[in-house]
């Protein structure tokens, strides 16, 4: 087990910055932001893997599964997942559901346009969202978890994010044209929090970490975030279908179509990769608040959608996972990092970390230079100073920050109608 191969003796640092949303720059080189991909050419960029859940619920592959998917997180912070336990037939349901749901007239998708919902759920038009100051080209449908509104929520006097909890949209002339809408979207978000909590469970285990540790941050109410998206086809590949960016949050598991255009950054070198669609695989990503939990060890994958002129539009279903809203955060994960002499050649840090310049007295000490490098200490290192900080709107209290202010910022940027509406100091 992992946790043989990583012992528990040091503690976070001093807080990071605060997380960004995602519609802010990550380190973008957009120069030229239409680049081809150069994976199929450049063999010094690194490998996506393809990971398989069935390894890891199996006791007998299950250290290979998190050796692997921690190469992977340390690497570049994305693999492939197969075996996942979503039946294909669903997968493919949701797929023709978000298909049919975008044929539909424009004035039928407008009853449930995103500005008619307190919770951030429903349609908006192609043209009307900003990511990394670019306007993205593809129309979306949100959802969210369905649940009955917090009673006595007040705008400006309630804590905005109890706000976001609430019933997705469902107009009935819609589900008279797609008549499995509701019931698929559902179905789908059902098994992807299952498939999630997995996912978490294994990235704690990656770390050392005991299985329960996020399970207990998500509760029994975690907030995840469906986005159905459309990139219609364009004549010439002069426009960007969704600019470059980090999610914001812990996980994002993704299900995309065959036509292509998702592309991953090398946190190494900057360049831009294909993420090419495989069949009957989801693409997981870490979000930056992974990343600041680890202190930087692991990645969340700056990415962003090409679009493209096959005369195909494309189609994604991104399932944004989070902890519960109410949940408070700390800035790093305590005890974490210090590696035992226990390493398996197949964590060797070489691999885990893509080589050195120098020549290190051991695998220890090159993990350990990497940890050193991201500023990862000893808990008399590890304080926070001050009791309050505060960057934007997510306030930080006694080395923690809070969730559901770091979801409530994200969505209300990218959703500004929302909160003009809903949550202005007038109401």
């Amino acid at each position: 087990m992992m946790s043989s191969i990583i012992t528990a003796a040091a503690t976070a640092t001093a807080a990071m910055p605060l997380l960004k949303s995602e519609i802010t720059s990550t380190a973008i080189d957009a120069a030229s932001p239409l680049e081809p991909s150069c994976m199929s050419n450049n063999t010094s960029l690194p490998v996506v893997k393809t990971l398989s859940l069935r390894d890891y619920l199996s006791p007998e592959t299950r250290t290979q599964f998190l050796e692997e998917m921690r190469q992977s997180l340390v690497t570049i912070g994305t693999f492939y997942i197969k075996d996942h336990g979503v039946a294909t037939s669903l997968t493919t349901s949701a797929m023709q559901t978000v298909r049919d749901y975008f044929s539909l007239p424009l004035e039928e998708k407008k009853k449930m346009v995103i500005g008619n919902s307190r919770h951030f759920r429903g349609y908006k038009l192609i043209g009307k969202e900003l990511t990394n100051n670019q306007v993205d080209h593809r129309e979306q449908l949100q959802f969210g978890p369905e649940r009955a509104p917090l009673n006595g929520f007040t705008p400006s006097i309630s804590p905005n994010y109890h706000g976001l909890q609430g019933p997705n949209q469902w107009p009935v002339t819609t589900l008279e044209a797609v008549p499995e809408f509701q019931s698929t979207i559902l179905s789908f978000m059902t098994e992807l929090e299952t498939l999630s909590h997995h996912l978490m469970e294994a990235v704690a285990l990656s770390l050392g970490l005991d299985a329960s540790y996020f399970r207990t941050m998500f509760g029994q109410s975690p907030y995840y975030r469906l986005k159905c998206a459309k990139y219609p086809s364009v004549d010439k590949a002069a426009t960007i279908g969704c600019g470059a960016h980090k999610d914001t949050g812990f996980l994002t598991v993704l299900l995309q179509d065959m036509v292509g255009g998702l592309q991953g950054q090398d946190p190494k070198t900057g360049e831009w990769m294909d993420t090419r669609p495989i069949p009957n695989t989801f693409i997981v990503t870490m979000g930056e608040a992974i990343e600041r939990l680890t202190g930087g060890l692991y990645h969340a994958t700056v990415h962003r959608v090409l679009n493209n002129t096959s005369g195909q539009d494309r189609y994604s279903i991104p399932f944004f996972f989070d902890p519960a809203v109410d949940a408070k955060i700390p800035h790093r994960i305590p005890q974490l990092f210090t590696v035992s002499k226990a390493l398996t050649p197949s964590m060797s840090s070489s691999s885990l970390i893509g080589g050195s310049t120098s020549e290190p007295e051991s695998e220890e000490d090159e993990l350990e230079e990497k940890v050193n490098a991201l500023g990862i200490h000893d808990e008399e290192d590890a304080r926070v100073e001050g009791e309050v900080l505060v960057t934007g709107e997510v306030r930080s209290v006694k080395g923690t920050w809070s969730n559901g202010e770091h979801i409530f910022e994200t969505v209300h940027r990218c959703h500004p109608e929302v909160f003009e509406r809903w949550y202005t100091p007038e109401l």
